[in-house]
């Protein structure tokens, strides 16, 4: 039977354009399948009778939808209800009409390359909306070390700090010898080589070598503390965007989950209205509601596929994101797992840190301590100390400039090779002074400079090094009250997000019932339109607040690990237990303090 289905779908003319299968009673599901992976292959549409059933089995299109079960269930219940209460069992209807509704496959319709137009696409069932993308699934953990090893920003900070590096080399350069070779070949004219007597010829082939040694220099001392100094903030540059991207990194994964999440629920809210919609033509058929509240229902439906499209944008744009901090391609397929509390990126699990976060009073001594521990670890603090420390040294050299001389070293060997033309030193053997000359001359040479005066520029550059000096200092003020005032905010953010995750979700439940209810009552027509519009969209705000809870929990407790400069998945077990002992003693200490105040 196998073969024949496949020989069926071979023998399909190559100028059809679709398939339309009816109900195939006589085929086993086996052979099914068979012919759906045949017509996919082929690339044909299909579409089918049945509906979704067969839809769900690989057929690309249908407009039947499942039987529903629960509501003829009720329809039998309520003319057996009729029945006994004396009703003709000739006048109820034993008909159940379905509403069609358009069901699209997406895994096909992707393998055969058919794309619905956009108002189809949001008005239609989507079957395998989402590519399964096994192959390109990437974790929390994943994402943040390959942003680490990949990140364009951070690649060019490294480089940055390496092509830094040669400023110091270059700075201990100067206070090494110097030294140079050369080879002149000179020539004069006639009349000055005779008058020079046999000093210089007329044609020299002349080599030279000399040695240079800055015996001292404060300013070349500074400048090599300074390009230290200077090195040390690269370093910590460097390190404030590793942080940054590592912040950034994991706050996009966790923006994409809660997308998805808005866009889940937002579907499945618009499927909600469509089934009240149902719910309403039904009551209009009946004689329970008038068409206005179809209308009002049909206007939901518009609505809510608004709110799908925006989702769906946004889920879209935060994928972008976090591919642009990956360096993928922005248009690259790519699948994410679920981020819970116990992930091993954050260390909320760790019950050492519940106990100090549990309650109002130890979470105001956990804030203080995080704010310490942003100040002894912020790479900005240590960044701007390099540079005070860089810039004093400036100061400081700029006052030795009024008194410090500068020491140096100098040394050179002449050796004249060749010789020719007129006056040349034979032609004045006669001479003594001249004859008695050989081919070798050498200088030594030390030497003590002090310039006295540049103009006033010497106590320009005092001026201007004190006042940077004071600037950087009130910077580094600043920067401690700006790293304390996120530390705070971030902890009260996470005071208010960390117990809102049962609010919510205790909400969420009591809305879902509610909406239950509500619905029940809306299809006896016992309440209005607008009573089951305000549970259904108390119900749909409730979930989102459910759903996005631990997200945005995570991303609060992300904010404080960046502020205080250190993220818990990047330490090792001896730095956590380190941590939690300093944590402990702080703890013991404020009381102590206020036991003894």
């Amino acid at each position: 039977i196998t073969l024949k289905v496949n020989d069926e779908v071979r023998e399909i003319p190559n100028d059809v354009d679709a398939v339309y299968i009816t109900p195939l009673l006589q085929m086993s599901d086996d052979n099914f399948r068979i012919l759906v992976q045949g017509l996919t292959y082929r690339k044909l549409p299909s579409f089918s009778l049945i509906g979704t059933i067969e839809v769900e089995e690989g057929v690309l299109i249908g407009l039947n939808p499942k039987e529903n079960l629960p509501r003829q269930s009720r329809r039998v219940a309520l003319n057996v209800q009729s029945i006994l209460l004396g009703e003709n069992a000739g006048t109820l209807p034993v008909s159940f009409p379905r509403k069609q509704q358009l069901t699209i496959n997406m895994k096909t319709a992707r393998a055969i390359g058919f794309y619905p137009a956009w108002e189809v696409y949001y008005e239609a069932d989507l079957l395998n909306e989402k590519d399964e993308m096994q192959k390109n699934i990437i974790t929390l953990t994943q994402a943040v070390n390959e942003a680490v090893n990949v990140n364009l920003d951070l690649l060019a900070s490294k480089r940055f700090v390496l092509a830094g590096a040669q400023e110091v080399r270059k700075a201990i350069a100067i206070l090494l010898p110097q030294s140079e070779i050369s080879l002149d070949a000179s020539i004069i004219d006639e009349d000055r080589a005779l008058a020079r007597r046999g000093i210089q010829p007329e044609r020299t082939l002349t080599g030279s070598a000399n040695v240079n040694q800055l015996i001292f220099s404060e300013s070349a001392w500074s400048n090599l503390r300074v390009q230290k100094y200077n090195q040390s903030s690269r370093e910590l540059s460097r390190d404030e965007i590793k942080l940054d991207i590592i912040s950034a990194t994991a706050i996009a994964y966790l923006i994409v989950l809660r997308a998805k999440t808005f866009e889940k629920i937002q579907k499945s809210n618009l499927q909600l209205t469509r089934s009240n919609l149902e719910i309403a033509e039904s009551r209009k058929e009946i004689g329970v509601a008038n068409p206005a509240e179809v209308f009002r229902w049909e206007s939901q439906v518009a609505g809510d596929k608004i709110s799908v499209v925006d989702a769906e944008s946004q889920t879209k744009n935060a994928e972008i994101l976090l591919k642009r901090l990956l360096n993928r391609p922005l248009n690259e397929k790519t699948g994410y797992t679920e981020v819970k509390l116990n992930d091993p990126f954050f260390n909320v699990g760790d019950p050492r840190l519940t106990k100090y976060i549990d309650n109002p009073g130890s979470f105001e001594i956990f804030k203080g301590f995080m704010v310490e521990e942003g100040f002894n670890q912020s790479p900005e603090i240590k960044n701007i100390d390099s540079q005070i420390n860089a810039q004093d040294r400036i100061l400081l050299s700029t006052k030795h400039a009024f008194w410090l001389p500068e020491f140096s070293f100098f040394g050179e060997v002449n050796e004249r090779f060749k010789e020719g033309g007129e006056g040349q030193r034979d032609d004045f053997n006669n001479i003594p002074e001249i004859s008695n000359l050989d081919d070798t001359e050498w200088t030594l040479l030390f030497r003590a400079k002090f310039p006295l005066t540049r103009g006033g520029a010497k106590i320009a550059d005092y001026k201007q090094a004190r006042e940077e000096l004071f600037r950087l200092r009130l910077e580094r003020d600043s920067t401690i009250d700006k790293i304390e005032q996120e530390t705070r905010s971030s902890l009260n953010d996470i005071s208010a997000s960390y117990p809102s995750i049962k609010f919510s979700n205790d909400a969420a439940i009591s809305s879902s019932k509610n909406l239950d209810i509500v619905t029940d009552s809306y299809s006896r027509g016992v309440v209005s339109i607008l009573d089951l519009l305000d549970a259904q969209n108390s119900s749909l705000s409730a979930d989102l607040n459910a759903a996005t809870a631990v997200y945005d929990f995570l991303i609060d407790f992300v904010l404080v690990e960046r502020s205080v400069g250190r993220f818990y998945y990047f330490t090792s077990k001896e730095q956590r237990d380190e941590w939690f002992d300093r944590l402990d003693l702080y703890f013991k200490n404020i009381k102590f303090k206020t036991s003894f105040n």
